[in-house]
Order: C-alpha cells, then sequence, then structure tokens
C-alpha cells in the first residue's frame, strides 16, 4: 500500500511540476523518432454477422504477437501541439501460417500536457494502410489509432521512451465476393521510441 501511495505522489508531482512550468517547446521546434516494438492483436468484429472475436488463437483474432517499426516527425505548431506523420511496417502471424502485414502512413496530431525533461504525449492518428494477409489478399484501406507515450529526454535533443495505444483496422473490401469478410481489428501496440528533438 504505501509502495502504490508513493508512486501516486511522485506521479501527481511530476505531472503538476510539468503543468506548472513553462513549455519547453516553441512553435516551430520539431521531433523526429524511431519505433521499434510489438502488436497485439485484441479483437475482430465482423460487420456480415456482428460477431467480435477477441484474443490470441485460432478461434479468436486468429493471429499471434507480431512486431512494428516506424519513424516519424512532427512540427509544433503551439507550445503544446504538434502535428505531422508517420510511416511504419507491422507484421503478424496468422494461424493459418500465412504472414498478415500492414504498412500504415497517416497523419498524426499530438498534445504534450507535460514536456521538458519527460514528455508525456497524447497523440491521435488517421490516414490509410495498405494491408496484406498471403496470396490475392491485399487491400488498401482506412487506418486509426490512439497513442499514450512517456519519453525521458536525460538531454537537451535525445530522448528514450515507451508508447502503448490502440489501432483500429478496417477491412473493407471493394469486390461484392468479400463483402462478408468485412471487418475491423483492433490492435496493441507496445513499443520503444527513440527521438530527436531540436
Amino acid at each position: 500500500m504505501k509502495r502504490r501511495l508513493s508512486i501516486m505522489l511522485l506521479l501527481i508531482l511530476v505531472l503538476s511540476v510539468g503543468l506548472s512550468a513553462e513549455p519547453f517547446y516553441d512553435k516551430g521546434s520539431q521531433t523526429f523518432s524511431f519505433t521499434l516494438g510489438t502488436t497485439v492483436p485484441t479483437f475482430v468484429h465482423f460487420f456480415s454477422n456482428n460477431e467480435t472475436r477477441v484474443g490470441l488463437g485460432v478461434d479468436n483474432t486468429g493471429m499471434k504477437i507480431g512486431g512494428y517499426g516506424a519513424i516519424s516527425y512532427q512540427a509544433f505548431t503551439s507550445p503544446y501541439s504538434a502535428i505531422g506523420g508517420e510511416i511504419g511496417y507491422n507484421f503478424n502471424y496468422v494461424v493459418d501460417g500465412n504472414l498478415y502485414t500492414a504498412v500504415p502512413f497517416f497523419f498524426k496530431y499530438s498534445y504534450l500536457p507535460v514536456q521538458g525533461m519527460i514528455d508525456l504525449p497524447i497523440s491521435v492518428g488517421l490516414g490509410f494502410v495498405y494491408n496484406s494477409g498471403g496470396a490475392n489478399t491485399s487491400i488498401m484501406t482506412l487506418y486509426s489509432n490512439l497513442e499514450l507515450g512517456l519519453t525521458y529526454y536525460p538531454g537537451e535533443h535525445w530522448g528514450i521512451g515507451v508508447r502503448t495505444g490502440l489501432w483500429l483496422i478496417p477491412e473493407l473490401n471493394y469486390r461484392k465476393e468479400l463483402f462478408g469478410d468485412n471487418a475491423i481489428a483492433g490492435f496493441v501496440p507496445i513499443t520503444l521510441t527513440v527521438s530527436y528533438r531540436q
């Protein structure tokens, strides 16, 4: 109990110092980030029969834990908000032996209520993703995400952090014979990020 209370008090202290301090970023400041980590398929919802499958494995999402790598760039439009983009590559092994891949490229908006030595970005992304699940099953569709992060900057420019969130990737087939496969998949990324800011 004491440990939890200490951690909570420390978190409140860090947040209150960050919120009351002068902003670290100016309009025009920039960040470049390199991200590597894993993705956990959490659910698939099929529109045709209103069925939702949750979890890993054969009778659930049909996918296993995969990996993700990305690069991103953002420029600050005000001391607390930044816009930019990200392009990445995600893979998950499917239980039938195929490899599911997704190449998301999207616009990203971030709000940083806490910044300086520790940044706490809250980001929203919207764009497109190129999905492929094996032979003749590739499709370009929409992509959206919500992301929370924590980045520690021991110096002025370089930082290391962790990020997680929720990705929503709809599979919207345009061919009539595949309408029954239309679905939306949810993934939870857990990633490490190296960032450079100027």
